[in-house]
């Protein structure tokens, strides 16, 4: 569940949408008065947290529908963008997609991802991303601070080794967090 609706029991009217986002921004801006927890200062390496295996990945040149095929076929949200190296230059989401077809351009499937991506309607500079040995407080300040869903993971020569999303966060935080301490304490 990505979004839930905050119902007033009354009136039966919704009164706020909850999501990933505003759930660790939250937890990120009045974590500090809470104990900190000790896997907070653990690395990504050592926490596991994210996708690993068999990241899909869409090369700049690749034609949108390729794109779309992905989306459907490994059931992301998002997938780094590769240069022909490997090297991740981008990333390309459902929003990249939707955004297409509200500006009507989805006819022509067959523009590349890094032409689709020309078509944003944000200003966005360059993809976020992270590495392996960054600890997992260092990692939700970047999301909250970017205000994005995920950072891929990239190893010293910029080649997807993962995905660390929003869902993986909270499952770590909110779902599991006796299990790590546990594990690491």
């Amino acid at each position: 569940i990505h979004r839930l609706p905050i119902i007033d029991p009354v009136s039966g009217n919704a009164l706020y949408v909850l999501t990933h986002k505003r759930i660790l921004k939250y937890l990120h801006l009045f974590g500090a008065k809470l104990p900190r927890a000790s896997f907070m200062s653990k690395t990504l390496r050592e926490l596991s947290i994210g996708t690993y295996r068999h990241v899909a990945v869409v090369e700049a040149t690749s034609p949108v529908y390729k794109a779309l095929e992905l989306f459907v076929a490994r059931r992301v949200s998002a997938l780094p963008v590769v240069n022909q190296e490997g090297k991740v230059v981008n990333l390309y989401s459902r929003f990249d997609a939707i955004n297409l077809a509200a500006q009507k351009a989805y006819n022509n499937l067959d523009i590349s991802v890094k032409e689709a991506l020309e078509h944003r309607w944000h200003c966005f500079e360059n993809v976020l991303k992270c590495q392996e040995h960054e600890t997992l407080e260092v990692i939700i300040d970047r999301l909250v601070k970017h205000e994005v869903h995920r950072l891929v993971l990239v190893d010293d020569e910029d080649l997807v080794q993962g995905i660390i999303s929003l869902s993986d966060i909270l499952q770590a935080l909110v779902l599991s967090p006796a299990g790590i301490d546990a594990l690491y304490s």
